[in-house]
């Protein structure tokens, strides 16, 4: 067998493995234009073969038509691959590819009818070397394949500078795959370099491909493909827009697009809407780590704003702009707080009601006085203090007759008599001064600060004062009282001690004939009040 179909079958196994390793990695940007392309290399590789292997001069020109199939679909579809992998943002769409195919088929049509038309091929000038002169066609053509091409190296060689790590070397590996058989081609056409005593292109390609499978394997080309920043861009959930110095919208991505009043043309228009934005903006931004909340009646949500300078890349004066939608915050937030603040009144209106309820459990209900265990917790302190030399006096009272006044007249009228005098005690009563209803009739004063004479004369003060009161309801007596009144002081004492002491004293008063106060330890009564 010729040296030839052996390199044929060589290159057509390589080349299946090739596409077999592209075809198995995951769907990535730039694989099936690949796996084309290697295609087209092995048609116009075997058309190159053959023509070797051959000696009919009719079967030479035919092969040499062909071979455009491979000479079209072999850069176009490289190309696309290229730039289609350093862009990735998306898959190659199918009607690139069949526009391709199209084109490729297109040409090779041309190429096997150019005897009509001689577009292509002008004439034969080298029947050995099968080199032709060209037509206009064959320009036009590779006007295309090198614009491609060069878009290719423009595109990739761009993408590289943002890439980092292993994206940017499968980069650059994809560009050099794409330049090698640029280079080889010009060098033919321009130079005459034969490869196998023709155009080494196609060999370069194969040649490129086994150069990418390497690099399949080391640097998962195909495998890791790159996520275009235009692609990470395209997809946040924010808006955000760039905007130069003068304020002109440089790029939004499409969530910025649907903010109110966004032209439908924004770029290179002046931000002006929505009117909340433009006026912030109008001032200097304090600094990149500031956030502002900003509330937007077009679309009636909340942003959190923040500004980043463009200055670091390059763009002096720009900066970006970054909304996030914090409107479903801001609802848990006012939510939250309806619910702290209802929950801040209940538990304020709870203590309110435990004060009343503390206060009415301190209280008797029918005279308004503190009663007797409300007397046992704030009496406790005074009387036991010893952080000054003051007397206290302490009265124990007991309204005259009391049982008289329910038995003939009934207990309303008791009770009335017992409301008249507690009135009576909080109407003459200091600030610092105590009156509580002891328990049935009784009641117990304190006065801090009283020696026994200023005590005497209060109590002389409440008998006439008592006196002077009109009987309730229609009585024909007039209630009085007796009181025992015992100093406390200055050495402490506890409340259950005085309380006896004065018990004691009214117990004297009440023998010695009532409407009188007696001075515990003095057995002689003061005298009586008519």
């Amino acid at each position: 067998m010729a040296t030839p179909i052996w390199l044929l079958i060589a290159i057509i196994i390589l080349t299946i493995l090739i596409i077999a390793h592209t075809l198995r990695a995951p769907k990535s940007p730039g694989r099936e234009a690949f796996a084309l392309s290697c295609l087209c290399a092995i048609w116009w590789i075997a058309c190159v073969l053959l023509r070797h292997d051959s000696v009919d001069l009719h079967v030479k020109l035919l092969l040499s038509e062909m071979a455009w199939f491979g000479i079209t679909g072999t850069p176009l579809f490289w190309s696309l691959s290229v730039i289609a992998y350093a862009n990735g943002r998306h898959l190659e769409k199918r009607w690139h590819l069949g526009l391709i195919f199209a084109i490729s088929t297109l040409v090779t049509l041309a190429a096997l009818t150019n005897q009509w038309h001689h577009a292509i091929y002008v004439e034969l000038l080298n029947e050995e070397r099968m080199s032709f002169a060209h037509g206009w066609m064959f320009f036009v053509v590779m006007g295309v394949v090198y614009a491609m091409m060069a878009l290719a190296l423009v595109t990739g060689a761009l993408r590289s500078v943002h890439a980092r790590g292993i994206h940017r070397r499968q980069i650059w590996i994809l560009l050099t795959s794409a330049t090698l058989p640029w280079i080889g081609n010009i060098a033919h056409h321009t130079y005459g370099f034969r490869l196998f005593n023709d155009d080494p292109t196609p060999f370069i390609f194969v040649a490129t491909g086994c150069c990418l499978l390497a690099s399949q394997l080391v640097y998962e080309l195909f495998i890791l493909p790159p996520i275009g920043r235009d692609a990470i861009f395209a997809m946040l959930p924010d808006p955000v827009v760039v905007l130069d110095q003068q304020g002109r919208i440089l790029e939004l991505n499409p969530a910025a697009t649907h903010l109110p009043g966004i032209p439908r043309k924004p770029i290179g228009e002046v931000l002006k809407d929505p009117p909340e934005l433009a006026q912030l903006l109008a001032n200097p931004w304090p600094s990149d780590e500031d956030r502002v909340e900003i509330c937007l009646r077009g679309n009636g949500k909340t942003y959190e704003l923040s500004c980043q300078s463009l200055a670091p890349w390059g763009r002096a004066g720009a900066r970006m702009m970054i909304l996030r939608d914090i409107t479903a915050r801001k609802a848990d937030e006012l939510r939250l707080a309806a619910l702290s603040k209802d929950l801040h009144d209940k538990l304020k209106e709870n203590l309110l009601l435990q004060t009343r309820l503390k206060e009415e459990a301190s209280r008797d209900h029918l005279t308004g006085l503190h009663n007797r265990r409300h007397a046992h917790e704030v009496l406790h302190d005074l009387l036991g203090s010893t952080t000054d030399n003051t007397e206290t006096a302490v009265f124990l009272i007991d309204i005259d007759h009391f049982k008289m006044f329910n038995d003939r007249y009934g207990h309303q009228t008791g009770d009335d008599v017992l409301i008249q005098f507690a009135r009576l005690l909080q109407a003459d009563l200091k600030p610092n001064e105590h009156a509580f209803r002891w328990g049935g009739e009784e009641f117990l004063v304190v006065l801090p600060s009283t020696d026994v004479s200023a005590g005497l004369q209060r109590s002389e003060h409440w008998h006439h004062l008592f006196a002077q009161q009109n009987p309730p309801g229609n009585i024909d007596m007039r209630p009085t009282f007796s009181a025992g009144l015992v100093i406390c002081g200055p050495s402490p004492t506890n409340l259950r001690t005085a309380v006896q002491r004065a018990d004691i004293a009214l117990y004297q008063a009440k023998l010695s004939g009532r409407n009188q106060t007696v001075v515990a330890g003095e057995y002689t009564p003061h005298a009586e009040h008519e």
